[in-house]
């Protein structure tokens, strides 16, 4: 009898000093690889980053492009709009990444639309440029452009067969 006691006693205090080991293990969580960012991103990165926030999109555009104060607290309501709505649609999980991705693309050219119209004519053909490299830059990796897009890269042309 004592000998089943102690057999069972023993087995328990295995089982439970191999869970204590176990979840000590799962929350000392792995340091990053060397030169791996840590902590925040820098003010005023792109998507490496993650998104800008609208104020710091303001500035970006203020840069190149001088706006007015005027300009400014314009721009900076159309882009948080923006901002606010593209939230909305990354968290609603009944569209598929298809739809959800068309209506991103909408909302970006309607509130692209909406800061031309805040731009002198100068400023409108800078920001139509600086879209432009933006959308060749977007486009390395991703979907690419619509059929008949004038701003669309040449094909490469076809490797020689060896």
């Amino acid at each position: 009898m004592y000998r089943r006691f102690l057999a069972i006693t023993s087995s328990a205090l295995l089982v439970l000093g191999l869970g204590l080991a176990t979840a000590k293990a799962q929350d000392q969580s792995t340091p990053p690889p060397e030169g791996a960012p840590q902590g925040p991103p820098p003010e005023g990165r792109g998507m490496r980053g993650g998104p800008m926030n609208p104020d710091q999109m303001v500035a970006r555009l203020d840069q190149r492009l001088h706006l007015s104060d005027d300009q400014k607290t314009k721009i900076r309501s159309i882009l948080q709009d923006q901002h606010d709505a593209m939230e909305k649609l990354r968290s609603d999980s009944s569209l598929s990444e298809e739809d959800r991705r068309a209506k991103m693309r909408s909302i970006a050219a309607d509130h692209h639309d909406q800061i031309k119209n805040v731009l002198n004519d100068q400023q409108k053909q800078e920001f139509e440029q600086m879209m432009q490299r933006r959308g060749r830059m977007g486009n390395g990796g991703g979907n690419p452009p619509p059929p008949g897009d004038p701003s669309a890269p040449p094909p490469p042309p076809p490797s020689p067969q060896v």
